[in-house]
């Protein structure tokens, strides 16, 4: 009988163990934020289609609309029920970040060449720390900076495809854009300090809609919804449902595990996915240096994404060794910082766990 009881706690041990290390596991939310690079590359080639019948602005209108009717339909009860509590600090700089870096991408697409705009869009890598160090006075993590040189490198053999890169007002939209991501990256960590994350892409989806539904209607003709093609309309389709309402939900959950730096790292790679797309989709075609950037970026990305995953190991392994040496009392053993459930019905939980500000991942 004791021995029985013996293997049954052994057994429970180990299972508790293998828990343990898939709630602690990064792995998922990398491949999150992955597959909306790969989404996101897919719906830049894509997006041409449907320019040949809508205006940009419209185009964005009525894709984050019809996205935040499907949130509405959905979450609506649960978004407004959480909203009702949360201050409107901590969820508004995360949406009118997303609102502005989508609103000035499209303008700059019309006003530039897109290999211009593809290279400055991928720059929050850039702009994330520094943002984080004005917001919440991180240090700056100077482990970073290789691999931002690195990345920067690999954009200008991708993008700039041995021409020269010029700056006009196109350019400067674009960079606009790039910050706006950068701001709604880093202020998403704070969302997730009192909202989930269906509500945090909730909210930047509704507000993203006012702001390019105003914009549409200020600046644009009104919309001839006869004059659209067909496949401008499953463009939208795809732009409003898998482009906007689960890419946006795939970065917030990410947002809840891993570092914005490194999510901003990891987006660098939508250029790379781009230019694949653009080539089977638009005949497009990238040069011997384009390819070389292509590479240098995926390798990055990868050695940084390791590098980031070592520090946090770290950090959950001397965790218990310092909690011994101050001989602190413990009640029960916590989620490491950052960790989120993937069920997540209201606010409280999510707000135990992720408490702003929160630091960079890349420790000095």
């Amino acid at each position: 009988m004791g021995f029985e009881n013996v293997r049954s706690r052994a057994i429970s041990k180990q299972e508790g163990e293998v828990m343990e290390h898939w709630k602690n596991a990064r792995w998922p939310y990398v491949a999150f934020v992955i597959l909306e690079v790969v989404i996101f590359g897919f719906g830049s080639a894509v997006t041409k289609f449907a320019y040949e019948s809508i205006t940009p602005m419209w185009c964005l209108a009525v894709r984050f609309g019809l996205a935040a009717l499907v949130f509405a339909v959905f979450f609506g009860r649960r978004m407004v029920g959480q909203l009702h509590t949360a201050k409107v600090r901590a969820w508004l700089p995360a949406a009118l970040g997303m609102a502005v870096s989508y609103l000035f991408c499209n303008v700059a697409l019309d006003l530039t060449t897109a290999t211009n705009v593809g290279f400055l869009l991928a720059l929050p890598i850039m702009f994330t720390p520094i943002l984080s160090l004005l917001a919440y006075r991180t240090r700056y993590p100077r482990a970073l900076i290789p691999f931002q040189v690195a990345v920067i490198v690999g954009l200008c053999l991708l993008c700039s495809q041995g021409g020269s890169l010029t700056f006009g007002l196109g350019e400067a939209f674009a960079l606009v854009a790039s910050i706006g991501l950068a701001a709604a990256l880093v202020f998403g960590k704070q969302a997730l300090a009192q909202l989930d994350a269906i509500t945090v892409a909730g909210t930047q989806i509704f507000v993203s809609f006012a702001l390019c539904l105003g914009c549409a209607l200020a600046f644009e003709p009104a919309l001839d919804v006869a004059a659209v093609q067909p496949v401008a309309w499953g463009v939208i389709a795809f732009l409003a449902l898998l482009s906007t309402c689960l890419t946006f939900l795939l970065q917030t959950l990410a947002l809840g595990r891993l570092s914005s730096t490194t999510v901003s790292l990891l987006l660098t790679g939508e250029p790379v996915l781009t230019a694949l797309f653009a080539f089977l989709l638009l005949g497009e075609t990238l040069s011997g240096a384009g390819l070389m950037g292509a590479a240098i970026i995926v390798a990055t990305i990868v050695a940084a994404t390791c590098v980031d995953g070592r520090e946090d190991n770290s950090e959950l392994s001397t965790a218990p060794a310092l909690a011994v040496e101050s001989q602190a009392p413990v009640a029960a053993p916590a989620e490491p910082h950052g960790a989120p459930s993937f069920s997540v019905p209201s606010a409280a939980p999510v707000a135990s766990v992720l408490k702003p500000p929160t630091p960079v991942r890349f420790r000095s």
